[in-house]
């Protein structure tokens, strides 16, 4: 073969070369895309694909079982008896022999469930009038005697919450009150039941919305959640001691808009979804979504090695410097010293992509990240928030989907005033029943 020849053949390999690369490229930057859903800085241990379980197990085995030292034990309060069963015997069960007095009591307490009870079946004799001055006809009315359907306040509200507290599916709620109380009830009446309960506590929904809307700071999330098979979103909007839910087909500005109004004057606490500085400049950047990402790329690259320590430290810092609430001016001082940090780490060069893209995300929303330093009340992570989907998201393994609009708003509103009732300390049975009594 000529040497031409040679340098021809040697040249379309070349090409087909680079063209099987330019392929390849194009599939690892695909499978990467792919990868990135199950293995980024925010995905559940439970869910990272191919993560090492043995050293995971060896982590945790590393601290030492049981309580820690410092630890205050609590011991459960006895309970008082509602009976006392005397237990004795006359004759020894071995020889036969007769017992007689007892040389000493033993008393042990024991705590027992009743056997499942029936339900009780009541007949309201309802009165009507006719008032012999305006001559309208007036309808007697007893608390416990519901306007609506046949079952009652005690009923509506034990199946509500097995339903939302205790998250069982309304075939699971169908078997659980035959076996309690003999209680036959279809799926659709049980799903009719919540619709009731929601109806009675719809002024309660009202009315901490109006105090969500004047909260002086606001712990704000999303996530999403199936309607009809379809994409939706769960708004969270929390403060200390409320939490609104709403369910939108929106992620977008539009759905803070409506549920806050452009008349909110408080801070929000969120992470980095371009919707919130759209809305306000108010804002609070959640640093244990920024710590997450910086040790994400520490453990994968090691120019962001010293950066995540940089930041962690920054962190741990400006928590002990403000756990004694200095007074503003102590605070301004804190806040300048912190700038000038978080400056220093975002001008520096660095040659990873990945790491220069996380810079950018620092710098964009620089404004934001040192707002709880200023604020007494603000906490620098979005944990608040994140806590209070949880359930929404077991309840979204659970269900799998709201079926329609009318699930979504009983959803959203028992869901409300269930998370409300148990950050004020309320019984929630309690709560419910008195709401349906009203």
């Amino acid at each position: 073969m000529h040497e031409e020849d040679i340098i021809k053949q040697l040249r379309a390999e070349n090409e087909q070369l680079k063209r099987e690369i330019e392929l390849l490229k194009e599939y690892i930057k695909d499978l990467e895309a792919r990868l990135a859903k199950y293995e980024n800085a925010h995905t559940p241990p439970s869910l990272r694909r191919g993560r090492n379980r043995t050293r995971d197990q060896k982590c945790r085995d590393q601290g030492k079982p049981g309580q820690k030292i410092g630890h205050e034990g609590v011991t459960r309060p006895q309970a008082k008896p509602d009976r006392q069963v005397e237990v004795t015997a006359d004759r020894c069960p071995d020889c036969g022999a007769e017992l007689g007095i007892p040389i000493r009591i033993e008393s042990k307490i024991i705590e027992e469930i009743p056997d499942p009870q029936p339900i009780i079946v009541t007949e309201y004799r309802i009165a009507h009038y006719s008032c012999p001055s305006c001559h309208r006809e007036v309808v007697a009315k007893d608390s416990d005697c519901p306007s609506e359907g046949r079952f009652g306040n005690n009923t509506i509200a034990q199946t509500t919450l097995l339903k939302y507290e205790d998250r069982l599916p309304h075939r699971k709620i169908r078997e659980a009150l035959r076996r309690l109380h003999g209680l036959d009830i279809s799926p659709a009446a049980i799903l009719d039941l919540t619709r009731r309960a929601a109806d009675a506590v719809q002024s309660q929904y009202d009315a901490i919305l109006g105090r969500i809307r004047e909260a002086p700071v606001l712990y704000v999330d999303e996530t999403s959640i199936a309607v009809q098979g379809k994409l939706h979103w769960i708004w969270t909007f929390a403060s200390p001691s409320e939490t609104y839910f709403a369910i939108r087909k929106s992620r977008g500005t539009k759905v803070l808009s409506e549920v806050l109004t452009e008349r909110f004057e408080g801070i929000i606490v969120c992470d980095g979804w371009r919707s919130y500085p759209k809305f306000t400049k108010d804002l609070q950047r959640c640093w244990a979504h920024l710590l997450r990402e910086s040790k994400d790329l520490a453990e994968k690259i090691e120019e962001a090695v010293p950066l995540h320590k940089a930041l962690k430290e920054l962190y741990e810092e400006l928590k002990r410097k403000l756990d004694c609430d200095p007074p503003p001016e102590v605070r301004r001082k804190i806040w300048n010293a912190a700038k000038a940090v978080l400056q220093h780490l975002i001008q520096k060069e660095y040659a990873s992509d990945k790491v220069r893209k996380l810079i950018g995300k620092i710098s964009n929303g620089f404004e934001f990240w040192l707002t709880f330093i200023l604020h007494p009340g603000v906490e620098p992570t979005n944990n608040r928030a994140e806590r209070a989907l949880r359930e929404h998201v077991v309840l979204r393994k659970i269900v799998g989907t709201l079926r329609n609009g009318k699930g979504t708003t009983i959803h959203e509103t028992i869901m409300t005033v269930l998370a409300t009732w148990e950050q004020c300390g309320l019984n929630k049975l309690h709560m419910l029943r008195s709401c349906l009594s009203s």
